[in-house]
């Protein structure tokens, strides 16, 4: 076989399989439209703007790259998929269950997330900014230089999240659990955390100063490098903070991601 005719091999046998693919995936989008299940379809890069996935079980699907702009996908079984740099933008996602789903550079600005599931998800690097996730579940979360800018957190569980280098400037966290987050090099600037439970919570070279510390418990927090003015000392419960000597001995929790 000469050079020409093994390059044309190759070259039709790649177009043979990204016809099976396209079709797959047709048929799988074909299984969604109708009866709003498919389980470990692949749907990357799929446009779902036109579907109504409300209660939809989408267990370990394949949506990279999906477009779900304004979907309604309220109470969907999105646990275990995959949504790297799918864009949700003003998507409503309330009370859906995300947990452990892939979440890295996803578009989620102005998204409804309230009482969602999201426990061990990975949304490094997403993009949360003005997010609902009011009573969201967010245990073990990382949210890794994210970005949660007026992004309303009211009420939320992120016990043991990671927020390494996460923007949170002007968030709300009100009555929020950060027991043993970690919350290193974080701004948060103007971020409301009045009656937020940080006990235990690593704050090594964090930008707090301006924070609204109200009532907020900072039992055995870590302060290594991060500025706490007079009058924070004198509004905020910092019973038994520690300052470490260096952010570098600041040990790290365990990742909830690989």
């Amino acid at each position: 076989m000469n050079f020409k005719t093994l390059a044309l091999s190759v070259i039709l046998s790649t177009l043979g399989l990204a016809t099976v693919a396209q079709a797959e995936n047709e048929s799988d989008l074909q299984q969604l439209r109708t009866t709003n299940r498919c389980p470990e379809c692949d749907l990357r890069g799929a446009n779902l703007q036109q579907f109504d996935l409300r209660g939809a079980n989408l267990f370990k699907a394949q949506l990279q790259g999906a477009d779900l702009r304004g979907v309604d996908l309220r109470s969907a079984n999105l646990n275990q998929a995959n949504l790297y740099h799918a864009d949700l933008t003003q998507a409503n996602l309330a009370s859906a269950n995300l947990f452990d789903a892939n979440l890295r550079n996803t578009i989620l600005e102005r998204a409804d997330l309230r009482e969602a599931d999201l426990s061990q998800a990975d949304l490094a690097q997403a993009n949360l900014i003005k997010a609902n996730l009011k009573d969201a579940s967010l245990v073990g979360t990382n949210f890794s230089q994210s970005y949660l800018n007026q992004a309303n957190l009211e009420n939320a569980d992120l016990r043991q999240a990671f927020l390494f280098q996460t923007d949170l400037e002007a968030a709300n966290l009100t009555r929020a659990n950060l027991l043993g987050a970690d919350l290193r090099k974080s701004n948060l600037d103007r971020t409301v955390l009045e009656n937020a439970n940080l006990t235990a919570t690593i704050l090594a070279d964090t930008n707090i100063d301006r924070a609204k510390l109200s009532q907020t418990t900072l039992r055995g927090s870590l302060l290594q490098g991060t500025d706490l003015s007079p009058l924070v000392c004198v509004i905020t419960n910092v019973v038994n903070c520690v300052v470490a000597p260096t952010s570098e001995q600041v040990e790290s929790p365990e990742l909830p991601f690989n």
